[in-house]
């Protein structure tokens, strides 16, 4: 992904879940809406190697299903035995797009992940 400047400041709107369907949300296939924007689909749960996958299936911008196909991101956290601390990988890929998904996605992962930081700080 394209790096955002280190003080990109993003907002996220209003930090709503709505679960769609009947699976439930830590369950693989769980479908989600985040902040009434990003449409999300639980694809892997590993709670053991502490990893996650889940797919974009709709959004607004650059992520929107007329944009971008195949979206799909992967979070792992892992210990830094050095001093106690947590490492989190996120990364995403995806098959075809009409432009601008990284630097779209960049600088709301950046934000998301500073936030997940302050409140384990």
């Amino acid at each position: 992904m394209t790096a955002a400047p280190a003080n990109a400041s993003v907002r996220i709107p209003d930090n709503s879940v709505e679960a769609v369907g009947s699976i439930s949300g830590g369950s693989v296939g769980a479908k989600r809406v985040l902040n009434g924007a990003f449409h999300e689909t639980l694809i892997a749960f590993d709670d053991e190697s502490r990893t996650l996958e889940y797919s974009i299936d709709d959004g607004p911008d650059a992520v929107s299903k007329d944009n971008v196909q195949g979206y799909v991101s992967k979070v792992r956290v892992l210990p830094v035995t050095a001093d106690g601390s947590t490492f989190v990988e996120w990364t995403s890929s995806w098959a075809s797009d009409g432009g601008g998904v990284a630097e779209f996605c960049d600088p709301i992962y950046r934000a998301l992940l500073n936030d997940l930081k302050q409140h384990f700080s």
